[in-house]
């Protein structure tokens, strides 16, 4: 089986809101060259480098694929997601929000990312939101970096934003008392903005 070696930077911790660079190192993988030139390929059609798209690939697999399993993610396609849901009244979707966050998110979070605070649920949701493949933007909209906003773009009917709304609620309400958020749902789209000043 041939291979060809392929370096790349170890910059996967670098994020798009921080102005500063994470620490990388240069390292080497021998990689089938079917594979890599598969990624080449990816990497072309996406407009981005390949040592970019491989810190993605990396980034991704340490932050969701290693134990999304273990916290009970599967993969389920979203005409089937959106089918579903539509059948449901409303007080019903909240109740079952209500009860994936009560049985679910405490667990999964401490799984995925060893805390259960209200930046680390952010951190988690937007790997979630990107794992996805959802269009979605966030923005920091203080000085000090603790008002966040957030609009994710799901295309899956109003009901499946009132999931996600009630859903993202339940989740804050018990990391931070008090901090009612008011969120913008239509039919596509999902929108809030949280301070995390004391989370």
């Amino acid at each position: 089986m041939t291979g060809k070696s392929f370096s790349t930077r170890g910059d996967i911790g670098q994020t798009t809101t921080s102005s500063t660079r994470k620490k990388s190192e240069s390292v080497t993988f021998r990689i089938e060259s079917k594979a890599l030139e598969k990624l080449r390929r990816e990497a072309e059609q996406k407009d981005i480098s390949a040592n970019t798209l491989v810190n993605k690939l990396i980034k991704d697999h340490i932050n969701w694929h290693t134990n999304a399993a273990k916290a009970g993610f599967i993969s389920v396609r979203r005409p089937f997601v959106s089918k579903v849901i539509k059948y449901l009244p409303e007080e019903e979707i909240i109740s079952l929000a209500n009860y994936v966050a009560k049985t679910a998110n405490k667990d999964s979070l401490l799984l995925m990312r060893k805390e259960y605070t209200l930046r680390s649920a952010l951190d988690f949701l937007e790997s979630w939101i990107k794992i996805s493949e959802y269009p979605y933007r966030h923005e920091e909209t203080d000085n000090d970096q603790n008002k966040h906003s957030y609009v994710i773009q799901h295309d899956m009917g109003i009901k499946v934003s009132l999931y996600l709304a009630s859903l993202y609620q339940f989740l804050f309400d018990e990391l931070v008392q008090n901090n009612r958020i008011e969120f913008d749902k239509t039919e596509n789209t999902v929108a809030f903005s949280i301070d995390i000043g004391n989370g």
